[in-house]
């Protein structure tokens, strides 16, 4: 309870406080696998990335070989493996692109998805398999798609959902 009280505050201390004089535009947050996991990462107005953990100062994060242009959506989370934190961003051209701290930022894949497709939610996750990175898109015609690196975009079922 007294961790969630502490989690709770710093989560509002995020919302309020601006750093270095910018607002926050995308927030992301994840559990890393070891004591103190917390971690909070933030998108700033000028598209600078910081991140934080409990008990120390926010770090500004690497944007080396992610190109100009507005970071439209943004997701972190942790690989189950050595140096495991990721990010991935989707830019307002509608690029993909993701990160691991020591590395500069790679263009990821988009083969698969329709011509023409703009995304308007995106989130990335682990899957506890090999390769097990997921990203799940909703596309502006309303359909849901995923990537994994093994097979690339597919298109979600859709059944059962209104129309």
């Amino acid at each position: 309870m007294k961790k969630r009280l502490i989690l709770s505050i710093c989560l509002l201390m995020v919302c309020f406080i601006n750093v270095n004089a910018q607002k926050i535009k995308l927030f992301s947050s994840y559990e890393k696998n070891e004591d103190n996991g917390t971690r909070y990462v933030v998108v700033l107005d000028n598209n600078s990335i910081f991140w934080f953990a409990p008990g120390s100062p926010w770090k500004k994060s690497s944007t080396e070989g992610l190109p100009t242009g507005n970071i439209n959506f943004f997701s972190a989370y942790e690989k189950n493996e050595a140096n495991g934190t990721r990010y991935v961003a989707v830019m307002d051209d509608n690029s993909i692109w993701w990160f691991v701290p020591g590395s500069p930022w790679k263009k990821s894949s988009t083969t698969g998805l329709p011509d023409g497709y703009k995304i308007v939610q995106f989130q990335a996750y682990e899957k506890n398999t090999a390769n097990g990175t997921r990203y799940v898109a909703t596309l502006a015609d309303g359909n849901i798609w995923w990537f994994s690196p093994d097979s690339g975009w597919k298109k979600s079922a859709m059944d059962g959902l209104p129309k």
